[in-house]
């Protein structure tokens, strides 16, 4: 019976070592094998790319850029970008690496075009204090797909794409190819088109508002009522033929992913990931209504303070203004914006930072509305009284929405008479003089 038993047990135990053999020989190498495989296929693929790649990434802050690179086997990588014409003419060296950080990873690790967006210094690139655009200068390997390198962001996780060029494309890029094609699109876009869009979708109209200040483009889904269903908000950069999404912002429309725009003569075109094309259409307003989009339960509940809007008349330019009188004083805002708390309450908010700490400075208002008229009246400002601490900064806005009194105000679109401002401005303007207002884009 013992016999039997000591039998048993060494049957059950060659069993179960046989079991671990099985599962350990799913994998064809060690771990440490396999990283070192897969370092050595980036590294062979960065650098026997003959004529270098294209790519783009996304940031937190600023929209999508884009880029030339040339790796070589001495980790040097020579660099354009969009950034700045100077940087789509200018050709810098730099150095990379291709590391096992826990992952396979792509590091950037000298000063670079790709550095520059990260710079935490707002007066070098206009990034937030300590932040810059929310970009990555380390980027871990997702894999291939056909002719790409598909990375993403190792502390923000916005996406890498490189995509090989052929000798033509590389051509394009080191003869200023990226400054021209952002020249010719913008002349067949800002000179052909306004408010674009296209009709006839399953789902109502897609709304197509570029800001190129912004390098963003939203998507808004358009229903018959003049409302909006749906947005997306899809980062670009510039290639030397296209407009191009970031990946991972691809928008559907009709059964079909939107990659990127193009343009042929004065035609500005979707491209979708099928290779199909299909031709714009323009109207001189936006699609939808402004009092019917912009609420506290609506798809935009905010105005939002961003880059400066030219064109615009205003008596006083508000949110730019604002910024001004911070940035004199020696304070750098972070945020600002308008928005619509509730059904009776809004807020003019300012995030701002002070050498290297954060301050908020707000101001509370109630308010009425019947359709697109509003009324308005300051109930209270933030607990730490830096709204009255910084009531000099923070005077235009005062003047325009007051101090405790009702002021009456009417919802309406601003214009601007500069053709390359090709996305809705919303704007609060007083009912007593229509030039008095504060105007930006809208914001979810």
């Amino acid at each position: 019976m013992r016999k039997n038993f000591i039998y048993a047990v060494m049957l059950l135990l060659g069993f179960t070592a046989c079991r671990k053999t099985e599962v350990e020989d799913i994998f064809y190498a060690s771990p440490e094998q396999r990283m070192a495989d897969t370092l050595n296929f980036i590294r062979n693929e960065l650098k026997t790319a003959q004529y270098g790649w294209k790519g783009g990434f996304a940031t937190g802050l600023k929209g999508g850029y884009g880029f030339y690179f040339q790796f070589d086997a001495d980790q040097n990588v020579s660099m354009l970008s969009d950034y700045s014409t100077t940087s789509g003419t200018d050709l810098k060296k730099s150095t990379y690496r291709v590391s096992p950080t826990n992952t396979p990873s792509l590091l950037f690790d000298t000063y670079n075009y790709i550095s520059i967006m990260q710079d935490p210094v707002p007066g070098v690139a206009g990034g937030t204090a300590g932040q810059g655009y929310k970009s990555d200068i380390e980027f871990i390997y997702v894999g291939k797909k056909g002719d790409s390198l598909l990375f993403k962001g190792k502390k923000y996780s916005y996406p890498l794409t490189l995509i090989k060029l052929g000798q033509n494309e590389q051509q394009s890029y080191l003869n200023g190819g990226i400054n021209s094609y952002k020249t010719n699109f913008a002349a067949a876009y800002n000179n052909n088109y306004m408010f674009s869009y296209l009709s006839g979708g399953q789902n109502g109209n897609l709304a197509v508002d570029v800001d190129y200040a912004g390098k963003i483009i939203k998507f808004s889904y358009v229903n018959a009522s003049g409302s909006v269903t749906s947005i997306v908000s899809s980062p670009f950069y510039y290639t030397t033929s296209a407009l191009n999404l970031v990946r991972s912002y691809y928008v559907p429309y009709n059964g079909k992913l939107i990659k990127g725009l193009t343009y042929q003569g004065n035609k500005v075109q979707l491209i979708f990931t099928d290779g199909t094309t299909t031709e714009l259409a323009s109207q001189n307003s936006p699609l939808y209504k402004l009092d019917l989009v912009f609420d506290y339960n609506k798809t935009f509940k905010k105005l939002v303070a961003g880059d400066p809007i030219p064109g615009v008349t205003a008596n006083v330019p508000i949110f730019d203004k604002v910024r001004e009188l911070f940035t004199t004083s020696g304070r750098t805002i972070n945020t600002m914006y308008f928005a619509f708390t509730n059904s009776t309450t809004a807020i003019f908010y300012i995030a701002y930072t002070s050498g290297t700490s954060p301050f908020v400075a707000s101001a509370t208002y109630q308010y009425r509305r019947e359709g697109n008229r509003l009324w308005l009246k300051r109930t209270g400002i933030d607990g730490g009284n830096n709204w009255n601490t910084r009531s000099v900064q923070v005077a235009p806005v005062d003047a325009l929405f007051g101090t405790g009194d009702e002021r009456e105000f009417v919802l309406d679109w601003a214009a601007s008479s500069d053709i390359s401002v090709k996305f809705p401005i919303g704007a609060i303007k007083s009912a007593t003089n229509l030039n008095n207002m504060l105007y930006g884009r809208l914001g979810e």
